[in-house]
């Protein structure tokens, strides 16, 4: 373009020419290097300041893009966990393996809670289980090659031994819940293990729990985040908990005395940058917020880290975002030329193509790129910037706006999936996956909500207590795929009688549970009864050989006022099933009732 203003400049003193022919001659290079030196003058500093502004744009997305990241891969990790927490909890509140940890030499009660463990093991995803015991030390486990059957029992607990600190520094800090990755040397299996206290009012009795393939859960749940993506776990003194590279795990942390061997220390050459992920980690304290992100430095590379707290493993979850791979600088370069030619053609045109061509253009883009950054549009169409300007700006703005588009539909789609991830969280942690009925921790939560609303409106609540009869038996003849025809059979018929505004759950094992809400000691008796008749005539399931099963339940029922206590009116419900049992199984029993007392 210099050349055509050159021209232009040529025509424009042809008249003078012949009285000052050395004007052409001083004019035209002195022009040229003009031009030359504005345009180096301009492009310099202009160049230096977009790009500083495309840095800070890239940050700030990139930030928000570590945010989404750390909690969907939080969401993804903590499934499998929370699952094996869940029923770990289960196993190790069950009463069959209390009433044995009380007393742990009667064969009978040994019996029955081997029997309970075997049905945890065959649900537990790595078809593991270990029960520790605090009355006499002993220690079973049995693993998904089920080679320890009939010997469960695998060695007696020892304190002063090494291998055995974990056990009695559980029970000393008094932790219901705690998961570790510890190596045992003993059974020579390295896990991530769930430990939970079993509880008698306020004595420990035991421990039980089961474990995760270290190397399969890395492989499937950790390393999942792709290239660029590191995600790791830490507990409060930042020992690292699960990585990737299991050479950088603090195996057996739980029984450390002193600092940790394998931190974060091993991660970061920088005390600054070791520094600020721990800064981050006290930031969540605070609960104000659910990520907390930081820049650090990784073998001199300029990394991005989100850290967010999982209360529910009591550990960190730690994102390392390597920006070069994810969202290389480069890919702005396109950007900078557009705009070093676009500047060069705003010092040629002066004014007019400046306001015109550039200035314009660039404002709309600037109110666009706000309304992204600031989280304002809500559909992939809301942010457009009209085709003002042309040639290479015009080109600019339509990239832009399809990456706005882009942007705006992944945000979208990404918050679509985490509330959707979510709502499936939640529906695990409180529905049964055989029966599709309520869980313990769900029932439990619809009848104190129950309580509250009978307590304000003096109403009465009432609950069915069933018991399948001879379950074990069922069982133990035609196997626990039988069992599950038999549970979803009930949990069917249930359904199929309730009222619409009543609810049912599986509590455990053979166990369901029914909450009346509008209820009188007529309905509750009447109800009990029609339940237990409509099992009985149910449809019986064939069994082994072609053999039908006869199934029955025992029914218990109490009507509770609404002051009274949940774990009253538990009691009293269980007592009523133990009335329904001792009478002979297969009848109906009310809490009120002589015979239930």
């Amino acid at each position: 373009m210099h050349f055509r203003l050159s021209a232009m400049a040529d025509e424009a003193m042809l008249v003078s020419t012949a009285r000052y022919p050395f004007l052409v001659m001083n004019l035209k290079p002195r022009f040229l290097l003009l031009t030359v030196l504005l345009f180096i003058v301009a492009a310099i500093p202009s160049w230096l300041t977009v790009r500083a502004m495309a840095e800070n744009i890239f940050e700030m997305w990139a930030q928000r893009y570590t945010e989404k990241q750390v909690l969907y891969d939080r969401s993804r990790t903590l499934q499998p966990i929370l699952r094996e927490v869940a029923l770990s909890r289960q196993m190790a509140d069950s009463p069959a393996l209390l009433e044995w940890a009380r007393d742990p030499d009667s064969p009978r009660k040994k019996a029955r809670a081997l029997d309970e463990m075997e049905r945890f093991r065959q649900n537990f995803t790595d078809h593991s289980y270990f029960v520790g015991l605090t009355r006499n030390g002993h220690y079973f486990h049995n693993n998904a090659a089920n080679a320890f059957s009939g010997h469960e029992y695998r060695y007696t607990l020892k304190r002063g031994e090494t291998k055995d600190a974990w056990f009695f520094d559980l029970i000393r800090q008094g932790r219901d819940l705690h998961i570790n990755v510890n190596p045992d040397p003993e059974l020579g299996i390295t896990k991530l293990w769930v430990d939970v206290l079993m509880r008698d009012g306020g004595e420990i009795l035991g421990i039980a729990g089961t474990g995760l393939d270290l190397t399969s859960f890395i492989r499937d749940v950790v390393e999942v985040g792709g290239e660029g993506v590191t995600t790791l776990f830490v507990d409060h003194d930042g020992a690292i908990q699960l990585h990737r590279n299991q050479s950088f795990i603090d195996f057996s942390s739980i029984s450390r005395h002193g600092a940790a061997n394998k931190s974060l220390d091993l991660l970061f050459d920088r005390q600054l940058d070791r520094q600020a992920v721990f800064a981050a980690m006290k930031e969540l304290e605070s609960m104000h917020k659910s990520v907390v992100t930081t820049f650090v430095n990784i073998h001199g590379k300029r990394q991005l880290v989100g850290v967010s707290y999982v209360p529910e493993v009591d550990w960190y979850e730690i994102t390392l975002l390597d920006l070069d791979v994810l969202l290389p600088l480069g890919g702005f370069a396109g950007i900078f030329v557009a705009y070093v030619l676009t500047l060069l053609g705003v010092l040629l045109l002066f004014n007019l193509a400046l306001g015109h061509f550039v200035l314009k253009p660039l404002s709309q883009l600037d109110h666009a790129m706000s309304e992204i950054e600031s989280g304002k549009p809500s559909a992939a169409g809301s942010v457009q910037v009209e085709h003002a300007g042309a040639g290479e700006i015009r080109g600019l703005l339509e990239r832009f706006n399809r990456m706005a588009r882009s942007v705006i539909e992944s945000r979208l789609d990404l918050e679509a999936r985490i509330q959707e991830r979510t709502m499936a969280l939640e529906r695990l942690t409180k529905i049964d996956p055989l029966t599709e009925l309520l869980n313990r921790r769900g029932m439990t939560e619809r009848i104190e909500a129950r309580l509250a609303r009978a307590a304000r409106e003096h109403g009465r609540i009432g609950i069915l207590w069933l018991d399948i009869d001879y379950f074990k038996e069922i069982n133990d003849r035609h196997g626990h795929a039988v069992g599950d025809q038999v549970l979803k059979a009930v949990s069917d018929t249930i359904c199929s009688v309730l009222r619409p505004y009543d609810v049912a759950a599986r509590w455990g094992g053979d166990e369901f549970l029914v909450l009346l809400d509008v209820a009188d000691a007529e309905v509750l008796d009447h109800l009990g009864e029609r339940l237990r008749a409509a099992v009985q005539a149910h449809p019986q399931p064939s069994g082994a050989e072609g053999a039908q099963v006869a199934i029955s339940v025992s029914v218990g029922g109490h009507l509770a006022l609404a002051d009274e206590a949940l774990d009253d009116i538990l009691l009293h419900g269980d007592q009523a099933l133990y009335a329904a049992k001792a009478a002979g199984r297969n009848c109906y029993r009310a809490s009120r009732d002589p015979a239930g007392a």
